[in-house]
């Protein structure tokens, strides 16, 4: 489902990504860990095409995205094209990402219709604070609505930025929860996060990053209580 092959990614002289490749099938929950500045949430801007990436592709589903295939060579997209490709990538960010003067159903609704809006609200919980302004909910409320619109365009991939790390520890459960819910029901998603209990409990697939490149990966019993290079056990030896 997600092909990402060979990508380089730089801000000035600082390399974030060197030569990153990755496979996600259908239906996989991908983690990604790794030390702040490693290049993880550059990976999955990378992915929805918000970091155009200086070299290597990334596919979704087949579709190279930010360019097409023309007489054998390769045109990048304008970007309404691209915007037309992330309807199919779901991305839900740290800090939520809310329209303040929208209500929860309005947030929803920029990107699908209102019965779809509705839907999505309801299932992640929050069908009773259709009418609530971003100021009038709780952080983790915030976040569940942008999962809710993230989930509104039927997308066929979600990417998670470290969903719950602007989230004060007691709502954190709750974003879980629905992240949870979306794993049982076979979404494809990749997930920055620092939440461990979560990642050995949710993903089926670990990936360790640092210094841009791929260290490690495996099922999470391998990755967090094997792991097999100096900079992942350091790494958990910090976070564990």
């Amino acid at each position: 489902m997600i092909k990402v092959l060979g990508v380089h990614k730089s801000f000035g002289s600082l390399e974030v990504l060197r030569g990153v490749s990755l496979t996600v099938a259908a239906g996989e929950v991908v983690v990604v860990l790794g030390p702040s500045g490693s290049g993880k949430s550059t990976l999955l801007r990378t992915i929805n095409h918000l970091e155009k990436a200086d070299r290597g592709f990334v596919a979704i589903d087949g579709d190279l995205i930010g360019y097409r295939r023309r007489a054998g060579k390769l045109h990048e997209l304008k970007e309404r094209e691209i915007l037309k490709q992330r309807k199919d990538i779901g991305f839900v960010f740290q800090n939520f990402n809310l329209f303040p003067h929208l209500t929860a159903l309005e947030n929803v609704a920029e990107v699908a219709d209102l019965a779809s809006a509705r839907h999505f609200l309801e299932r992640v919980g929050l069908e009773d604070k259709a009418s609530a302004y971003p100021r009038q909910l709780s952080g983790g409320q915030q976040q569940r609505v942008a999962i809710a619109r993230a989930l509104a365009t039927r997308p066929k991939v979600v990417l998670f930025d470290e969903p719950t790390s602007a989230l004060d520890p007691e709502l954190v459960g709750e974003v879980l929860d629905v992240m949870r819910d979306l794993a049982r029901t076979g979404t494809t998603m990749v997930v920055v996060t620092h939440e461990i209990g979560f990642a050995r409990e949710v993903a089926d697939r670990i990936v360790f990053i640092d210094g841009g490149v791929i260290v490690e990966e495996g099922a999470p019993d391998e990755v967090l209580d094997r792991p097999v290079h100096d900079r992942t056990r350091a790494f958990l030896s910090k976070v564990l």
